[in-house]
C-alpha cells in the first residue's frame, strides 16, 4: 500500500509538471511571423491607388530585381499608373508597347502613350513623341505638330528637342527661317547637356549668324564636342585651326583633327585631310594617301571627295591611271550635285579621252556645270555655242557666259570676250571693247590678249601705233607660252 501510494504521488507530481508546461507553451506568445517584402507593401499600397508605388513596383518586376522578372505584370502595373496620370508610366509603357515587350507591339498605341505622358507633364514623352513626327518614324510626319510636342520638350528641358527646334527655325520649312530663334534653341540645348547641338552653334557664334560673332567661344565648342567623340565638332576645330579663327594657327594640328575625324566617321574631313597630303599642306605630298582618304570620303557621300579622286585617277597621281573610272567618279560627283564633276565629264567627252567623243554630251555636261555655278564649266559651253559644237550656234549666249566668267577672274574669256567683239560674225566690230578686254586679260595673264594687243599696237588700230610696247607685249605674251608670240619674238 505505501508503494502504491508512493506512485500515486509521483503519478500526480508529473501530471502538475506537465500541465504546468502546458500552461506556460499556451501563455507564450506565436513565433514571430516575416516582415512583409518591399514589392509585397507596394503592392498593398498600388492597390490602394497609389500611382508612384504602382510605378516602381512596376519598374521592379520589369528588371528582376526586388521581385520576380515578369514583363507582362510590369506592362499592367505601368497601365495602372499611367491611367492616374503618372506621366513616367505612360512614357515606360509607351516603350514596352512598342517593342512588344510584355504586351501585343501596336505602334499607334504606343504613340497614344507617348501622347499620355507628354499631357502628363513628362517632357521626355513630349520629346519622343515630337521626334517621330519630325521624322514621320511610325507616324505621318507633321511637321506642326512635331513642333508642338519639341517646344513643349524644350521647355522641360529636354536638351535634344530644342536642338531639333533650332533645326525647324534655320531650316525655313516649317517657319519663316530665322537665325536669331534658330540661335537661342541652340544654345537652350548645348546648356541642357546635348552636346552634339553644340557643333552647330559653333557654327553660327563664328559665322555671327543670329548671336553675335565670337570665334573664341565657337572653337571652345567645337573643342568639347571633339573630345567628346563628335567627329563634326573635330572637323570645325581642324578648320578653326587651319584658319586661325579663335585658336592660333596650326596646319600640322588642323590636319590631325581631321585625321581623327575622318577615323570617327566624318566624310568630310577625310576629304579634307585628302586636300592636306595631296598639297602637302602639314605633312609631306602623298598623293597614294590623298587617294585612300577621296576614296573614304567619296564612298561617305561626299560629291566634292569623288571629284578629286577622279582627277587622281584621270592624271594618275597615286593610283593607276584610269580613264573610265575617273569618268565614272565625274559622273558620282555630278550628280551628287558637285558641279565641277559634270565640267570634267564633258571635258572627257569632248576630248575622246577613254570615251567616245561626244560633243552633244558634253555640251549637256558643260550646261549642267555651269547651272550648278562652275565657271569652267559656263566657259566650255560659251565655247561649244560659239563654235556649234554639239549644241547650236548661239553667240550672243556665248558673249555673255565669256562676259560672266571673265568677271569671274577667267582671263583666257576676257581673250574670248575680246575676239568675238574685234571678229564678230556678221556683226559690227566694237575695237574699243575688244581692247579693253584684251588689257584686262593680258593683267591676268592671258598669253593670247597679250598677243592680239601688241598687234594691235604694232599697226596702230584701235590703238596708238607703238612698235616698242608691241615688242613689249609679245615677250610677256611669249613668257606665258603663247607660241607665236615667241615665233613674233625670233624675227623682230
Amino acid at each position: 500500500m505505501k508503494r502504491f501510494a508512493r506512485a500515486l504521488v509521483f503519478v500526480a507530481g508529473m501530471t502538475a509538471v506537465g500541465l504546468l508546461l502546458a500552461s506556460a507553451l499556451a501563455a507564450a506568445p506565436d513565433k514571430e511571423k516575416a516582415p512583409p517584402t518591399e514589392a509585397e507593401l507596394l503592392k498593398k499600397s498600388c492597390d490602394k491607388g497609389a500611382a508612384a508605388d504602382c510605378f516602381k513596383l512596376a519598374g521592379m518586376h520589369r528588371q528582376g530585381e526586388g521581385a520576380a522578372k515578369d514583363a507582362s505584370k510590369a506592362a499592367g502595373l505601368f497601365k495602372k499608373a499611367c491611367e492616374q496620370r503618372h506621366g513616367r508610366a505612360c512614357l515606360e509603357l509607351a516603350g514596352m508597347v512598342r517593342a512588344g515587350e510584355g504586351a501585343k507591339r501596336d505602334l499607334p498605341k504606343a504613340n497614344a502613350l507617348l501622347t499620355q505622358a507628354c499631357e502628363a507633364e513628362e517632357a521626355e514623352g513630349c520629346a519622343q513623341m515630337g521626334l517621330l513626327l519630325h521624322a514621320g518614324t511610325d507616324v505621318e510626319k507633321d511637321l506642326g505638330q512635331a513642333a508642338t510636342f519639341l517646344q513643349k520638350a524644350c521647355d522641360g528641358g529636354i536638351g535634344r528637342a530644342c536642338g531639333t527646334m533650332a533645326g525647324l527655325y534655320l531650316d525655313g520649312v516649317r517657319f519663316p527661317r530665322d537665325p536669331v530663334r534658330a540661335g537661342d534653341m541652340l544654345q537652350k540645348a548645348c546648356n541642357a547637356g546635348h552636346i552634339e547641338a553644340c557643333v552647330p552653334l559653333g557654327r553660327q557664334l563664328a559665322a555671327g549668324e543670329g548671336l553675335k560673332k565670337d570665334v573664341v567661344r565657337a572653337a571652345a565648342l567645337f573643342r568639347q564636342g571633339c573630345d567628346a567623340g563628335l567627329a563634326p565638332a573635330c572637323f570645325e576645330l581642324a578648320q578653326a585651326h587651319e584658319r586661325g579663327l579663335g585658336v592660333p594657327r596650326d596646319i600640322a594640328k588642323a590636319l590631325a583633327l581631321h585625321g581623327k575625324s575622318c577615323e570617327t566617321g566624318g566624310a568630310l574631313a577625310c576629304h579634307a585631310a585628302g586636300r592636306f597630303h595631296r598639297d602637302g599642306l602639314g605633312a609631306s605630298r602623298d598623293p597614294a594617301r590623298a587617294a585612300a582618304l577621296f576614296r573614304r570620303a567619296c564612298d561617305g557621300g561626299v560629291a566634292a571627295g569623288c571629284l578629286d579622286l577622279g582627277l587622281l585617277v584621270e592624271a594618275g597621281r597615286g593610283v593607276a591611271r584610269d580613264m573610265a573610272q575617273a569618268a565614272s567618279l565625274f559622273q558620282q560627283a555630278c550628280s551628287g550635285k558637285e558641279a565641277r564633276g559634270c565640267t570634267q565629264l564633258g571635258l572627257l567627252y569632248r576630248g575622246g579621252k577613254g570615251l567616245v567623243k561626244d560633243f552633244v554630251r558634253a555640251a549637256t555636261m558643260f550646261t549642267e556645270g555651269c547651272n550648278g555655278g562652275d565657271l569652267l564649266g559656263c566657259s566650255m559651253l560659251a565655247t561649244s555655242l560659239a563654235r556649234a559644237e554639239g549644241i547650236s550656234r548661239d553667240l550672243d549666249k556665248a558673249m555673255a557666259l565669256y562676259q560672266r566668267t571673265c568677271d569671274g577672274g577667267n582671263a583666257g574669256d576676257c581673250y574670248n570676250l575680246g575676239v568675238q567683239y574685234q571678229r564678230p560674225f556678221g556683226r559690227i566690230p566694237d575695237l574699243n571693247r575688244a581692247v579693253a578686254l584684251y588689257q584686262k586679260g593680258c593683267a591676268g595673264g592671258a598669253g593670247g590678249a597679250c598677243y592680239e594687243l601688241a598687234m594691235l599696237h604694232q599697226s596702230g588700230v584701235g590703238v596708238a601705233k607703238d612698235p616698242p610696247k608691241a615688242a613689249a607685249l609679245l615677250k610677256q605674251a611669249c613668257d606665258t607660252g603663247h607660241t607665236a608670240s615667241c615665233d613674233k619674238l625670233k624675227f623682230r
